[in-house]
C-alpha cells in the first residue's frame, strides 16, 4: 500500500508515482489541489470560504499522479431544453451550478478540483445572493473573480468563465 500523504508522494520517484494505482493518483490529486490552493493573509469575512488568493500549481506533483487540467468556457442558465428556466437571479445562479458540476463529471472530473473561475453578473447589488448558491457547490475555495457587467447575452443575470478543474489520468 502506498503512503498516500503529500510527503509520501514528494519522496517517490516518478517512476514509483506512475505505479501509484488510479485510485491512489486519484486520492492525491485531492491533497496536492488542496494544498496548492493558498491566502496572502487573513482574509475579510465575506471572503472566508469563497476564494483563494492564488493556486501554486505543483508540476512536479502533477505530473507524479498524472494529473490532467481540465479548462472550461463559458456556463449560463439554461435548461437542457437550451432555454432560461426563470428570471429570478437565484434560479439562475443555481442552473449555472447544476451545469458546471454536470459538465465536470462528465469531463472526468469534480466541481471539487476547481482551481479557478471568473463569475460576471449583471447586477452586483445580489453578490450576496450568489454567494449563498455558490456555497451550496463549491467546497474548494478557488481562485476567483466576480465582476459585474453591463449586460450579458439575452435574459442572463450570470455566466461563470474560465474555470479550470483537475482530473487524474487513467
Amino acid at each position: 500500500m502506498a503512503d498516500i500523504s503529500l510527503a509520501g508522494l514528494d519522496a517517490m520517484s516518478l517512476e514509483d508515482a506512475w505505479k501509484l494505482s488510479y485510485d491512489d493518483r486519484n486520492q492525491l490529486l485531492d491533497l496536492v489541489v488542496k494544498d496548492g490552493l493558498k491566502n496572502c493573509g487573513k482574509q475579510p469575512e465575506r471572503q472566508v470560504g469563497l476564494m483563494s488568493d492564488y493556486f501554486e500549481e505543483n508540476l512536479v506533483r502533477m505530473q507524479k499522479i498524472k494529473a490532467l487540467r481540465v479548462r472550461c468556457g463559458g456556463f449560463i442558465p439554461v435548461g437542457a431544453d437550451g432555454e432560461v428556466p426563470d428570471l429570478d437571479p437565484k434560479v439562475q445562479f443555481k442552473v449555472v451550478f447544476d451545469n458546471i458540476k454536470g459538465a465536470l463529471e462528465k469531463a472526468g472530473t469534480s466541481i471539487d478540483r476547481v482551481t479557478n473561475m471568473k463569475i460576471f453578473m449583471t447586477d452586483m447589488r445580489i453578490w450576496k445572493a450568489m454567494n449563498e448558491i455558490y456555497k451550496n457547490y463549491i467546497k474548494c475555495c478557488p481562485t476567483r473573480a466576480a465582476i459585474g457587467a453591463h449586460s450579458l447575452n439575452k435574459e442572463y443575470q450570470i455566466e461563470v468563465t474560465d474555470i479550470i478543474a483537475w482530473k487524474v489520468d487513467a
